[in-house]
C-alpha cells in the first residue's frame, strides 16, 4: 500500500493543483497533465447552492460533489474539508464520508466555523481543540492512502512565532502535513518550516508570490493551489453565452466574475441577514 505521504513525497519538486467543480472539470485536468486536483469549499457551495461560502453547505452534499467529481477520472482529489463541520465528532464522520467518496485527502483548518453571534474577525479555536480534532481524524481513516493535512494561517496583526507553535503543535499529531493559507512571504514560509519539516501546501489565493522553487524545495513544499479560476472563468464565460444567446451585448464592465458572483449569489441580501441576525456589522 502506498500511504499519501509516500505519494507526495516521491514527487520530484511540488505539484500544482488543478481547482475542479465537476467530472468534466476533473477529466480536463487529467487530460492536462495534473495529477492532482482541489475541491474547495467556496466552490463547492457556488456550485451546488448557488450561495456565498457561509458553512451553508452540509457534509454530505461535499461528500456528493466530491464522489461524483472523484469516480470520473483518476485525478487525485484533495478536499477542502472546511474545520470539518463541526466537532471532533464530526470531523471524524467527515473523515470516513470524504474516503469513501474517493477522495485522496482532505484539509481540515483551525477556523472558527460557522461564524458566531457577533463574531466580527476571523477567529481561531484553540490549538488544544484543534489536536484533539486532528488526532480524532486521523483515528477515523481507515488506511493511511487517505492523507490528514492540518491547515491553519496567519490572522492579520499576528506574530509568525505564534503560527509556527501551533504547526509544530499540529504536525506532533502525526499528519500528513501541513495546509498554508495565504503564506507568501519567505521569512514566514521559512519560520514555519523550522517549525516543522513535515510537507506543506500552500494556498496562495491568487496574491503576488515571489517564493521560487528553491524556497518550495527547502521548505517541504509539495503542493501549490493558487486558486479557483476555472471556476471563475466558467461563470463568466457562462453569463457571456446567455447573453448572447439573449440577443444582447455584453460590456466588457459586466464580465467581471466578482460583480456576477455577488450578484447571482444574492450577497446581499446574505449580508443583510449577518446584520440583522447575527450582530455583525462589518
Amino acid at each position: 500500500m502506498t500511504t499519501f505521504l509516500d505519494s507526495i513525497n516521491d514527487a520530484k519538486g511540488y505539484e500544482v493543483l488543478a481547482s475542479v467543480h465537476c467530472p468534466i472539470a476533473a477529466r480536463m485536468a487529467v487530460d492536462l497533465g495534473f495529477n492532482y486536483g482541489m475541491v474547495g469549499g467556496s466552490v463547492a457551495s457556488l456550485s451546488m447552492l448557488g450561495t456565498p461560502d457561509l458553512m451553508l453547505l452540509t457534509s454530505t452534499e461535499l461528500c456528493d460533489l466530491v464522489k461524483r467529481t472523484s469516480q470520473s477520472s483518476s485525478l487525485n482529489i484533495i478536499v477542502d474539508g472546511d474545520a470539518g463541520y463541526g466537532n471532533a465528532l464530526n470531523t471524524m464522520r467527515t473523515v470516513v464520508e470524504l474516503e469513501m467518496a474517493g477522495a485522496k485527502a482532505v484539509t481540515l483548518e483551525d477556523t472558527k466555523l460557522p461564524i458566531s453571534y457577533g463574531q466580527m474577525k476571523t477567529q481561531l479555536i484553540s490549538p488544544k481543540e484543534q489536536v484533539d480534532k486532528l488526532a480524532a481524524a486521523l483515528d477515523a481513516r481507515s488506511s493511511e492512502s487517505f492523507g490528514i493535512l492540518a491547515r491553519t494561517q496567519v490572522v492579520a496583526g499576528e506574530e509568525i512565532g505564534a503560527v509556527a507553535e501551533r504547526v509544530h503543535q499540529y504536525a506532533e499529531t502525526g499528519v500528513d502535513g501541513i495546509c498554508l493559507a495565504g503564506v507568501t512571504d519567505q521569512d514566514q514560509l521559512e519560520a514555519i518550516s523550522d517549525a516543522s519539516n513535515k510537507p506543506k501546501m500552500l494556498i496562495t489565493y491568487g496574491k503576488p508570490n515571489t517564493l521560487t522553487d528553491e524556497i518550495y524545495e527547502r521548505c517541504n513544499v509539495k503542493l501549490l493551489l493558487s486558486g479557483h479560476t476555472p471556476f471563475e472563468a466558467s461563470i463568466v464565460a457562462t453569463y457571456q453565452a446567455l447573453s448572447m444567446l439573449a440577443g444582447g451585448t455584453v460590456s466588457p464592465d459586466e464580465l467581471n466574475y466578482k460583480a456576477l458572483i455577488g450578484k447571482y449569489t444574492e450577497q446581499e441580501g446574505f449580508d443583510s441577514a449577518i446584520k440583522k441576525y447575527l450582530n455583525i456589522s462589518e
